[in-house]
C-alpha cells in the first residue's frame, strides 16, 4: 500500500486532465461551499479558541486533567470538527495527552456540529426540525458513551511528566497570533474542500446509478454528500439514518482537515475507524427512529412504536450493533502493546 501512494498524486492528476471540464466545476462549487458557508461560520471559532489558547486557558485547568478533557470532548462536539482536531491537538502540544490517546479519542470528537444536522440537514434538505432529535441522539449519545471508556481509562492521560502549559502572551499579540493562524487554518481547510468536490466531480459521472453516486459523495463531502442523499427516494426512517450515519463518519473532506489540525493523525485507521462509527450511529438511529412518534405520521400510535421497536428486523440490528459496538471499543481502546521480559 505504501509503494502505491507516491503514485497515487499521478494518477488523480491524469484523471483531471482527461476531465477539464468536471474538475472545473467541481473546483468552483468547493470554493463557493468554502467561501460562502464554512469560512464564515468557522473563522470566528477559530478565533475564539486561539484567542483563549494564547491566553492561557489550558492554565486554567492544569490541576485537573481529567475534567480539562471532559470540556474538550464536550465543546468538541458543541462546535463541531474540525475543532476537535485543534482542541486535541493542543493538549498534545502542552504535554497532557499523547498523541496515540488523541488519535484515539479523534474520531469520537471530531464530528458535525448540532448546529449543521438542524439547520442542514432536518430544517433544509429534510424539511422537518423533530427529525434533529433522533439524530441528535444517536450520533451524539454514542460519542459520549464511547467516550466514557477512554476518558477514564488510567492510561489515557500522560502522567510521565508535568504538563507545561504555553504561557500566556500580551493581549494585542494573542489577538494578532490568532487571527493569524486561523486565517492559515481556514485556508488549509478550504484547500482540502476544493481537492475533494474536485475529485468528486471528477469520478461521479462515471458510476452507474443515482445511489452509488449518493454513496461516493458522503464518502468525500459530508456537504454534498447530505444533499445527494436527501434527494433519493427511499422510506423517511432509512433516508434519516443513512444521512446521520455520513454524517458521523465525516467524510475524506473532514478526515484530511482533522490531519491538518492534528499533524500525527494516521490518515487511514482514523478513516476505518470513522466508517465503523458511523456504521454504529446508523444502525442507533434505525432501532430509535420509532421512539420519536413526531417525526412521522407513521409512528403516531404508542403501539405502532412497541410493535417496530420488538419486530424481528430490530431485534436482528441489535445483534449487529452490539458487535460494531464491540469492535469499535476494541479498536479504539484496546491495550497497549508491551513488551514482554523474561
Amino acid at each position: 500500500m505504501k509503494r502505491l501512494l507516491p503514485v497515487a498524486p499521478i494518477l488523480l492528476l491524469i484523471a483531471l486532465l482527461l476531465s477539464p471540464a468536471a474538475a472545473l466545476s467541481g473546483a468552483k462549487q468547493g470554493l463557493s461551499l468554502w467561501w460562502s458557508s464554512v469560512f464564515p461560520s468557522l473563522l470566528p471559532s477559530f478565533i475564539c479558541l486561539k484567542l483563549a489558547q494564547k491566553l492561557g486557558l489550558l492554565r486554567l485547568t492544569a490541576r485537573h486533567p481529567k475534567g480539562r478533557l471532559a470540556a474538550v470532548i464536550g465543546f468538541s462536539l458543541a462546535s463541531g470538527a474540525p475543532n476537535g482536531a485543534k482542541l486535541l491537538y493542543a493538549l498534545v502540544e502542552e504535554g497532557s495527552l499523547s498523541a496515540r490517546n488523541g488519535s484515539r479519542l479523534l474520531p469520537l470528537v471530531n464530528c458535525v456540529s448540532p448546529v449543521f444536522l438542524l439547520s442542514i440537514i432536518a430544517s433544509d434538505l429534510l424539511k422537518n426540525k423533530a427529525l434533529f432529535r433522533p439524530m441528535a441522539v444517536s450520533i451524539y449519545g454514542c460519542a459520549i458513551l464511547l467516550s466514557f471508556p477512554i476518558l477514564f481509562h488510567r492510561d489515557t492521560l500522560d502522567h510521565s511528566g508535568e504538563a507545561v502549559p504555553a504561557p500566556a502572551v500580551p493581549f494585542a499579540d494573542a489577538v494578532a497570533a490568532a487571527i493569524e493562524e486561523s486565517m492559515l487554518d481556514m485556508l488549509r481547510i478550504g484547500g482540502c474542500i476544493l481537492f475533494v468536490c474536485t475529485l468528486l466531480s471528477v469520478i461521479q459521472p462515471i458510476l452507474p446509478g443515482q445511489t452509488a453516486s449518493a454513496a461516493l459523495a458522503g464518502f468525500m463531502e459530508i456537504s454534498a454528500g447530505a444533499a445527494t442523499i436527501a434527494a433519493l427516494a427511499m422510506p423517511l426512517r432509512l433516508q434519516v439514518s443513512f444521512l446521520v450515519g455520513t454524517a458521523a463518519f465525516g467524510g475524506l473532506s473532514l478526515a484530511l482537515q482533522a490531519l491538518c489540525c492534528f499533524p500525527e493523525l494516521q490518515l487511514f485507521p482514523y478513516l476505518l475507524k470513522k466508517m465503523l462509527y458511523g456504521a454504529l450511529v446508523g444502525l442507533i438511529c434505525y432501532l430509535l427512529f420509532p421512539l420519536f412518534p413526531a417525526v412521522s405520521a407513521a409512528f403516531a400510535s404508542r403501539q405502532e412504536v412497541l410493535t417496530r421497536s420488538l419486530s424481528l428486523s430490530a431485534l436482528a440490528l441489535s445483534s449487529i450493533l452490539s458487535a460494531a459496538f464491540m469492535g469499535i471499543l476494541s479498536l479504539m481502546i484496546g491495550p497497549e502493546k508491551t513488551n514482554c521480559r523474561k
